[in-house]
């Protein structure tokens, strides 16, 4: 008995209304003691499993449902319920037969339905309509609920009542879709028993939510156009939907997921046919699922079926649905990558055991970066979002090109040229500057090292050395240490310490895999980083930081397409990743295209801790002399007009750093200028009139404020170079 009451009547044991169909809970007494609650583990924050805009489905119609106009049950899939053997089989030209008894073991046999439209089951609660389905197990009937007129319901029953394995999966089945409660998961609403007149044997039924739509495997015998962004989405709302199953406190696993068993309805997607659930660590129950969708005889046998059985039938299905959005996607080219993308993750969703994700949640996480960087790459725009996998990073893959020249260029040349270093930076640079992994937060140490401060690389190592624990990631970060100190011989050792710890795993985990790459680079192993990055890319294709790592290695082996491809997609996902950027300007440079290199740096928003230093790199580049080229008149005024703007020496309006670049800029426009255009000879620079003496007098102003802020070494040099440059006076 139950005392919860809804509409007037108690409410049934499966928790939901007979009457309005809502789910009621009994008002919980106080416990005794505190209570685990009853709620799944939260997924991760970053995750956005609730959905949002960005994964929402175009509607698709939904229309009358489509019943069959006399259903019958196929006869390949007619086996007797309690030997198993085939029954009911054409003989010659003798017909099947639909009821009849096992020749094998005289077991009867029925595969007719056994409601018929204007039958009324529960009491002449519902009324059948018609016939929907035949499912893998049960008939299903369409139904309407006679207290509530509108409201349709769909009846499941077994198909065949001497099928033991059929009436254990549909009570399962009934059993586990009573506790569910998601958006993405059919809703039972009772269930209600019915005796058959013909054999007075009392038949049970589920009575579940009427999905009106069509199933996914529906959409693909259609061969309807299906957009790729609408896949990664379905995944997306599949694996929230497994996660949940996944995470319930006595952890079901869904087994048997296809695209049959998927259901898309307006803008909404459901998750139907739990018959073949079973408790996770279950290796006796009767296996049920597709052979083209469930993981091979030798892995089951192993390890049974588990989570990442479950996530090789994702793979599967989305698998199905993506080859067939490529063959009708209109703008390949523009999300080329994307699909690439998209390609990795699926292949690793079905890899060997130990390679393949690990939960729904993981490969949820990948998805979401894949699904992001699709409709980055198609609508032009960032989606971005933190990364779960690797920590943010305020290193920026540039050495000089964002900062102003030093007093070097004047005191170690005697003509500066105008050339300009765009900036690249050493592989072991870029090694101490690329992103670092996220502690696992299993690791013992996680929590000690996200509380440590940023603090010299020394430093970090003694307070690693003397914490009383060894664990993956602390040896992880001390190799990360030891490539900021130069020290790779140490940071290998460290590796491989990490790596004897993991045993077996070492060779799948990506974590020690870009750690070879990290290693690769303090060598200057280009080639060798490359391969790791890439077998990164592979494991983690969501995260944008193995493409910029992949392309900061084409960019350094000279593939300058392929560079510009990679940092282009880490740009369009992510407008904060400035190495991006700084990374498309160079080649730019290499390329001698200075308006690309500008536009580049330009694109950098204002919000960006890198802001000022893409437009001082901008002033640069615009005032540099590009394949023995000067800058144009136009190229030189815009320089000027951004350097009032520009933000350094805190602000100062005539400090040393930004009387440097003034100097620059006179310095630049005097070489212009004595190679004359058409547009020299009205030329007006920060509001004056352009001639030589103007320009002279003013870069040696210049100068001598920098001689005043230098050593004395220095100072006398720069006060000869002012000197050098002054106007000429007749004595």
């Amino acid at each position: 008995m139950t005392d919860t009451m809804c509409c007037g009547q108690p409410v049934g044991p499966t928790g939901f209304c007979d009457v309005c169909g809502r789910r009621k809970r009994p008002r919980p007494t106080p416990p005794r003691e505190p209570e685990p609650a009853a709620e799944p583990t939260p997924p991760p924050e970053t995750s956005s499993w609730r959905g949002s805009d960005v994964y929402a489905l175009p509607s698709i119609p939904v229309g009358e449902p489509s019943l069959l106009p006399d259903p019958a049950y196929p006869e390949e899939r007619r086996f007797c319920g309690s030997c198993g053997k085939e029954v009911g089989r054409r003989i010659g030209a003798q017909p099947p037969m639909v009821t009849g008894f096992c020749p094998h073991c005289r077991t009867p046999f029925s595969f007719v339905p056994k409601l018929h439209p204007g039958d009324k089951v529960a009491n002449a609660r519902y009324e059948v309509i018609g016939w929907l389905a035949v499912g893998g197990q049960g008939w299903l009937y369409l139904a309407r609920d006679l207290r509530l007129p509108d409201l349709r319901v769909v009846l499941k029953g077994v198909i065949n009542p001497t099928d033991a394995v059929a009436m254990q999966l549909t009570r399962r089945e009934r059993d586990t879709l009573t506790r569910l409660d998601h958006s993405t998961i059919v809703r039972i609403i009772t269930y209600v028993e019915h005796t058959d007149d013909a054999t007075g044997r009392t038949d049970e039924y589920i009575v579940m939510e009427y999905v009106a739509g069509r199933t996914l495997q529906e959409i693909l015998k259609s061969n309807e156009p299906l957009r790729l962004e609408d896949v990664t989405a379905c995944g997306h709302y599949i694996l929230a939907a497994l996660h949940y199953l996944h995470t319930l406190d006595d952890g079901l696993l869904y087994c048997d997921m296809k695209p049959d068993n998927v259901m898309r309805t307006g803008n909404r997607l459901k998750v139907i046919d739990l018959g073949a659930t079973r408790r996770i660590g279950d290796r006796h129950s009767a296996k049920v699922g597709h052979p083209d969708y469930n993981v091979g005889p030798e892995e089951i046998a192993q390890h049974g079926l588990t989570v990442r059985s479950d996530v090789h039938t994702v793979g599967r299905t989305l698998r199905r649905l993506f080859d067939n959005a490529k063959q009708h996607e209109p703008d390949r080219d523009r999300v080329a990558f994307a699909i690439d993308s998209m390609d990795r993750l699926l292949n690793r969703a079905v890899a060997p055991f130990e390679q393949r994700f690990a939960s729904a949640a993981e490969m949820s996480e990948q998805l979401d970066g894949v699904h992001r960087e699709l409709l980055s790459l198609r609508e032009r725009k960032p989606y971005r979002m933190e990364s779960t996998r690797f920590a943010n990073t305020h290193e920026l893959l540039d050495t000089c090109l964002g900062t102003v020249p030093g007093l070097d260029r004047w005191t170690q040349a005697e003509e500066p040229d105008g050339t300009i270093d765009d900036g690249l930076p050493t592989a072991p640079v870029a090694a101490a500057r690329l992103p670092m992994p996220r502690p696992a937060d299993t690791d013992p140490v996680a929590t000690f090292l996200a509380t440590r401060s940023v603090a010299a690389p020394r430093q970090l190592l003694r307070e690693y050395d003397e914490f009383p624990a060894t664990s993956v990631e602390l040896d992880l970060a001390a190799a990360r240490a030891h490539i900021e100190l130069g020290e790779p011989a140490e940071a290998r050792r460290r590796v491989d310490r990490a790596s004897s710890m993991l045993g077996e795993w070492s060779e799948h985990d990506w974590r020690i895999r870009w750690h070879h790459g990290l290693l690769a680079l303090a060598d200057n192993d280009l080639p060798g980083a490359l391969r790791a990055f890439r077998d990164v890319y592979a494991d983690v294709p969501g995260e944008v930081a193995p493409k910029l790592a992949i392309g900061f290695c084409l960019e350094w082996q000279g593939d300058l397409a392929e560079a510009k491809r990679h940092y282009k997609v880490v740009w369009r996902r992510d407008d904060e990743q400035a190495s991006a950027l700084f990374g498309l300007a160079r080649i730019a440079l290499r390329e001698h295209d200075r308006a690309a290199a500008v536009e580049a740096l330009d694109e950098l928003p204002r919000l960006s801790r890198h802001y000022d230093s893409a437009q001082v790199a901008a002033v640069r580049v615009l005032l540099a002399r590009i394949d023995g080229e000067l800058p144009s008149v136009a190229d030189i005024n815009a320089a000027a007009d951004r350097l009032p703007r520009l933000y350094l020496d805190g602000g100062e309006d005539n400090g040393e750093t930004r009387v440097r670049l003034t100097a620059t800029l006179f310095e630049v426009a005097r070489a212009r200028l004595a190679r004359p255009t058409p547009d020299t000879g009205t030329w007006r620079l920060l509001g004056e009139p352009v001639t030589d003496g103007g320009l002279r007098d003013r870069q040696e102003a210049a100068l001598r404020v920098l001689a005043d802020h230098a050593d004395i070494a220095r100072s006398h040099v720069l006060i000869d170079a002012a000197n050098t440059v002054r106007r000429r006076t007749r004595t």
